[in-house]
């Protein structure tokens, strides 16, 4: 009923809806009302700045608008909504050179800001309606298309253009995962390699992520850079992480095995375990080990526990 009194009521039904992940278009509702009323649905990936970088750019503008109205109390700023509309659609846009009302409706309406000067205005031939929104189209195209060159040109000096295949191995830029200790500035700037198992149209690809990274998996080319493996000789051989055991500076192996990650828990206080992923061994390896058997493990115990309260509160 609210999609209908807000929306269809003014612009009818779209043709796409582009949409992110959040639940509320993910529920059995939103696929529903697409499949009813024939609407493709386009959900974006993660942090993608060309699905839909327009609505972004107008959430960046309103949420500046809304800053100067709300009041200090911050319980007012609903019943503010309908000023902050008006005076939205009835400014000249930087990208079309002319306001909303103007391209919906080929002329402003009358506002508060221009009551003192209706009186000034002889009245004028206007053309015929026909003709008008003829020239507002043709006038909103030019502006539009000029401003994607400028916005092409300046993309393409810093872009680079890559393609992956399936099968590559890319390292993940960790700007916008969840940390993983308690002070994500000092972690690294990308993450693992991980492996490319799908290609998702041509600027997405969808990587085999570990069950410990609670996110989506198909990420923007801007978030991927290539894995350049050393040549063999390069690699030092005391560094020598995976299995078996971890071998001391003289290269003689110790008692000790590196942790790759923390895949489940059970139990609790001192009885809990943790079932814990080798390096260098698959997951159907992982073995069930007691808190004091992982030292030098707090920050992915501490991830863990981050992962854990917020999926119980999710």
């Amino acid at each position: 009923q609210r999609l209908a009194d807000r929306l269809i009521r003014y612009h009818g039904f779209s043709e796409v809806l582009i949409s992110d992940r959040d639940p509320r278009f993910q529920s059995d509702l939103c696929p529903q009302l697409c499949r009813r009323f024939n609407i493709k649905r386009a959900m974006s990936s993660s942090y993608d700045p060309q699905s839909d970088g327009q609505t972004e750019r107008v959430n960046r503008t309103l949420k500046q608008m809304l800053r100067t109205y709300i009041q200090p109390d911050e319980r007012q700023w609903e019943r503010l909504l309908p000023a902050l509309e008006l005076a939205y659609n009835t400014t000249c846009h930087s990208f079309i050179e002319l306001s909303p009302f103007e391209v919906m409706i080929g002329e402003n309406p009358l506002t508060a800001a221009n009551l003192d000067i209706v009186g000034a205005l002889a009245p004028t031939i206007t053309p015929p309606m026909t003709k008008l929104f003829r020239q507002l189209c043709d006038r909103t195209q030019s502006h539009i298309q000029e401003t994607k060159w400028q916005q092409e040109y300046y993309a393409d000096k810093k872009c680079r253009a890559v393609e992956y295949a399936v099968g590559d191995k890319v390292w993940l830029s960790s700007k916008h995962l969840p940390a993983s200790s308690s002070c994500p500035k000092f972690e690294p700037r990308y993450r693992e390699p991980f492996e490319i198992i799908e290609r998702v149209g041509t600027v997405a690809n969808r990587l085999s992520l570990p069950p410990t990274y609670a996110c989506h998996n198909v990420f923007h080319v801007s978030q991927l850079f290539p894995h350049c493996p050393r040549p063999p000789d390069l690699v030092p051989q005391e560094a020598d992480t995976a299995w078996p055991p971890i071998r001391d500076a003289a290269g003689n192996p110790t008692k000790k095995y590196e942790v790759d990650y923390v895949m489940d828990q059970c139990g609790s206080g001192a009885d809990v375990q943790y079932l814990v992923k080798w390096r260098g061994t698959p997951e159907d390896q992982a073995t069930w080990e007691p808190a004091n058997h992982l030292t030098g493990c707090q920050a992915l115990l501490r991830a863990r526990h981050r992962r854990q309260k917020r999926h119980l509160q999710a």
